[in-house]
């Protein structure tokens, strides 16, 4: 031997089992990385691009922008994108949902993918030409076909009612049939899509405004350019509409006056993403860790002869780490192509198991370039995973590699570097001697027995805290939960008796129903409601509502917001929750407002109510339908006491949410019977936008299933690796208790007893940690810190696997280890 470094290669060779188990953990590490790396690359282009289904690709609509506004806007070179379009007007489909018409200019429309999808003819090209999405003509009965003429009654109002509305009847000659587009059932408005230079010929000229749509070439800048623009070019801030879900699923922070801005300055969305991405690389440098600790310290007799032969304490340094990098430089590579194979495999199974439609592009030819734009190999990414591995590889190795220099070469030769400590303990039945032993094995060596658990422990926490990581990839998580109750049932004229609610409640169908009363006042010539009287003035053009929830609403509307003392004040009769007027402005003077503060006392019709809290902007309105909101102060108060301040005694809206897996046909032909009793009265079904929604996040949760799945497949491995490891290395130590009279039965028992004392122990503590995980991502939906539900499911599935794995990874050597001859046994090196 010409160099003691060759003595690294002959350690190899010599310790064949300890080597391959080393590198296939380096192996599965690497792929670990690179897998995740590669994968979520396109889970976030995935996510994009459901949020461009959903509201488009842009991030701000400037709404009713005149001509010299959208040149300037134009102009704007901190702007990458600005397309515009016009809103030609709306007209009533039901009581609930509006058809609204628009003209798209240049290639605007495309950035409206689901608005504008065709299922049959083309888009409208030239003046007077229609679209309209399949579900509209059925509303309006039309029976026609492609290249029919189609007559539609519009109106069209001004914002701040700077203009009186506009009321037109026209003729368009239908040339496209959309794809029903459900997401607009929730705001009550659905679109179609008439040519360009329709706006001229049937608008005058007093109503023809832009909405203009940008994206802008800073993200990070995107609020300030906002800002700046609302200032330059005087944009009223109730003008200016944010691509909220967009915007979140970019990562651009932004400002709005919504409860669903991210203008905390605290991306708990960013928090989530490294906290999964440093689980996933401490689990996968710990199973390193743990083989080479426990094969380093096993050769600790090996140490202790060299350094007696004049072996110095960085020779053995340089043993060690040659050692652990020839493993790295084999692993490493194998594991970067096998993790990209890997990769590639998930996405190729997942995306040929359902229709391109559902990932949002037109077919399958985008579907793969979308996939492969976003999952090609990245240079940096690659290295990363590298690096990552070869790092936590040495740190494995040199704190053991230091031990063992710093021995003594007597004790290390003598085989013992360790002091028995006798205590006294108390003498007791041993009711099974193989789980006493199993845990006496585990207290000897309790920096083995650690290092083990905490392996199994990070596998477990990284496995539950991925499946919580996918409900943050939903960019459609806000919209799913925007609308109350699976149905709308509505009647603005004569209402709802207190009798028909308790009918709808009674159906075996329903789970809950919310319902609403609403009365709106206009002020009279002297200034004062008209029918109501109140204790306070209002300012001029607003009007006063009275409006009535009942249980189920309040627990919606403000549940988590009111203590249980002021929910029971309310229900008394005694309090209320007021929502004042939104300012507005006349050309630049901003025009005075109604203003109640929470911890007043008002007075309506006789009586006194305590404001408990109050609601500014369009936070919190409440309205019938969805046509909007008439300007005022909204007095909400509980049902019990509604009829007592307005003398009305009706609901005007009924929110039913149903049992699950209850039958949608049956109770589609209920709440038609339920119609038909109260004179106009109609109902929306949200069946088939919930349906939508779910669907547009279909791909992202196969994909990330994928992932799921896969590294938990993983991570089963390196417990196997890990448990085999730890067995192997005490094929000595089995050999003595066979000589001593122990049975292979027993063997086997006391052994399993230990791998499922390592399972159970370290899925107590991984399902905790897997939960603590949970609540930091959930956080990132909500911006909150706060308790969540607890995933049983997945703390379950976490635990199954890592018991069985442990059981499996300690049955299958423990086999052929106990076939072994009791004298080779004692003899093996290895």
């Amino acid at each position: 031997m010409k160099s003691y470094r060759a003595l690294a290669i002959k350690e190899l060779f010599a310790q064949r089992v300890t080597s391959v188990l080393v590198l296939i953990a380096v192996i599965l590490s690497t792929m670990m990385t690179t897998i995740v790396g590669q994968s979520l690359g396109v889970l976030t282009a995935m996510r994009e691009q459901q949020a461009i289904a959903l509201g488009g690709n842009r991030y701000a609509t400037f709404l009713q922008m005149d001509a010299d506004q959208l040149h300037a806007l134009q102009q704007d070179e901190r702007l990458s994108y600005v397309g515009a379009s016009i809103y030609l007007g709306s007209m009533e489909l039901t009581s609930s949902l509006n058809l609204g018409l628009t003209e798209y200019q240049g290639d605007n429309a495309s950035i409206y993918p689901s608005s504008t999808n065709i299922k049959e003819g083309k888009l409208p090209q030239a003046p007077m030409e229609l679209a309209l999405p399949e579900d509209v003509l059925q509303y309006l009965g039309f029976d026609g076909n492609i290249g029919d003429t189609i007559s539609l009654s519009l109106e069209k109002s001004l914002r701040h009612n700077i203009a009186d509305s506009y009321s037109y009847t026209a003729e368009f000659v239908l040339t496209g049939i959309l794809e029903s587009n459900y997401l607009g059932y929730v705001s009550g408005t659905v679109t179609g899509v008439v040519g360009e230079g329709t706006a001229i010929q049937l608008l005058p000229q007093s109503h023809i405004y832009y909405n203009v749509d940008i994206r802008t070439a800073d993200k990070s800048a995107f609020q300030s350019i906002v800002d700046d623009i609302n200032g330059k070019l005087q944009i009223h801030e109730l003008d200016t509409s944010y691509n909220m879900v967009y915007l979140n699923a970019m990562g651009i922070s932004y400002t709005a006056d919504s409860e669903d801005a991210n203008d905390t300055g605290f991306s708990f969305m960013a928090v989530a993403g490294i906290l999964v991405a440093f689980l996933i690389l401490l689990a996968a440098g710990l199973v390193i860790y743990n083989i080479l600790k426990i094969s380093v310290s096993k050769r600790m007799k090996g140490y202790g002869t060299l350094r007696a032969i004049g072996g110095e304490k960085g020779q053995l340094y340089q043993i060690v780490v040659i050692e652990v990098i020839l493993l790295c430089v084999i692993g490493i590579p194998v594991g970067m192509l096998l993790g990209s194979l890997s990769a590639s495999g998930i996405l190729a199974a997942a995306t040929g198991l359902i229709s391109p439609e559902l990932f949002l592009v037109q077919n399958a030819t985008e579907l793969q370039a979308l996939i492969a734009e976003n999952s090609s190999l990245k240079v940096i990414s690659l290295i990363i995973s590298g690096a990552i591995t070869l790092i936590f590889a040495m740190f494995a190795a040199l704190p053991a590699a230091r031990s063992a220099a710093k021995v003594s070469p007597i004790m290390a030769m003598s085989g013992t570097n360790l002091k028995i400590h006798r205590r006294k303990r108390r003498t007791r039945k041993i009711r099974n001697f193989e789980a006493y032993y199993a845990r006496l094995n585990l207290k000897r060596n309790k920096g083995r027995t650690a290092i083990t658990v905490l392996s199994l422990i990070m596998s477990i926490t990284v496995f539950i805290a991925l499946q919580g990581f996918t409900t943050i990839l939903n960019a459609a998580s806000a919209l799913q939960e925007s609308h109350l109750g699976d149905y709308q049932i509505t009647n603005e004229t004569v209402g709802f008796s207190a009798d028909a609610l308790r009918e709808l409640q009674e159906n075996e169908s329903v789970q809950s129903v919310a319902a609403i009363q609403f009365s709106l006042y206009e002020q009279n010539e002297a200034g004062k409601p008209d029918g109501i009287d109140i204790g306070f003035a209002l300012k001029p053009g607003e009007t006063f509502q009275v409006i009535g929830l009942n249980d189920e609403y309040w627990d919606y509307f403000m549940g988590s917001e009111l203590s249980a003392d002021q929910l029971e004040e309310l229900k008394s009769g005694n309090a209320c929750v007021v929502r004042n007027p939104i300012s507005v402005s006349y050309g630049e003077e901003p025009l005075e407002f109604t203003s109640i503060e929470a911890g007043s006392t008002i007075c309506v019709a006789g009586a006194d109510l305590a404001v408990l809290e109050t609601l500014d902007g369009y936070e919190g309105y409440l309205g019938i339908g969805n046509g909007g909101f008439t300007n005022g102060v909204q007095v909400i108060v509980d049902d019990s006491i509604y009829e007592q301040l307005t003398g009305k005694n009706t609901y005007s809206e009924f929110l039913p949410t149903l049992n699950k897996d209850v039958d949608r046909e049956t109770f589609d032909t209920f709440v038609e019977d339920f119609c038909k009793q109260t004179p106009g009265t109609t109902f929306l079904s949200y069946e088939e936008t919930d349906q939508q929604l779910q669907e547009s996040f279909a791909q992202i949760q196969m994909l990330a299933w994928g992932l799921i799945l896969f590294v938990g497949l993983i991570g089963i491995l390196n417990i196997i690796n890990t448990v085999y490891t730890n067995i192997h290395t005490r094929v000595t130590e089995i050999g003595m208790q066979r000589a001593i009279g122990m049975s292979a039965s027993s063997l086997y028992k006391t052994f399993l007893w230990e791998g499922a004392y390592y399972g159970i122990t370290a899925s107590v503590i991984g399902s905790i940690l897997g939960y603590i995980c949970t609540i930091f991502i959930e956080a990132a939906t909500s911006d909150t810190i706060q308790l969540v539900a607890i995933p049983v499911v997945s703390i379950l599935e976490a635990t199954l696997l890592a018991v069985g794995a442990c059981l499996l990874a300690t049955a299958i050597p423990l086999r052929k280890i106990s076939n072994m001859s009791i004298v080779d046994s004692i003899e093996t090196i290895e």
